[in-house]
């Protein structure tokens, strides 16, 4: 269950932070809060919610390799923008929200628990037992 608490917690942060930044962008404000809300989307979103589907095991090498990819497209994203002279950074930010968010609602639902799963893997224990046994 602790599997699950900390996937919950993990999508939950992830996803307020892809709601979070989009909407202090479009309102506009100012401050040192969205500074640091805003530092902490672009090193984590979307790189670290794609990753999540790929379900690496180890925190470090997906904290490591998704604030990578984040940056990564966030520098191509801009420079798509520059390149086609649209430049619209609250743009930017909601594409990269709107990925996020996908991702995270494909890996929440992915890792749920589920009563139908549960049965099933009880079901196999018990196969697995009597073939132990000799029955």
């Amino acid at each position: 269950m602790a599997a699950w608490r900390s996937r919950t917690v993990r999508v939950t942060v992830l996803g307020l932070l892809s709601v979070l930044v989009p909407l202090l962008e479009a309102a506009d404000t100012g401050g040192v809060v969205r500074v640091v809300l805003a530092l902490a989307f672009h090193a984590t979103i979307p790189g670290v919610p794609l990753l999540l589907l790929t379900r690496l095991d180890s925190p470090v090498l997906l904290a490591c390799v998704g604030g990578a990819l984040s940056v990564a497209l966030t520098i191509v994203g801009a420079q798509l923008m520059l390149w086609s002279d649209a430049w619209h950074p609250l743009g930017l930010v909601v594409v990269l929200a709107l990925v996020s968010l996908a991702a995270l609602a494909v890996d929440f639902w992915r890792g749920r628990p589920s009563a139908a799963r549960a049965g099933s893997e009880r079901a196999g224990s018990v196969r697995d037992g009597l073939r132990g046994s000799g029955a």
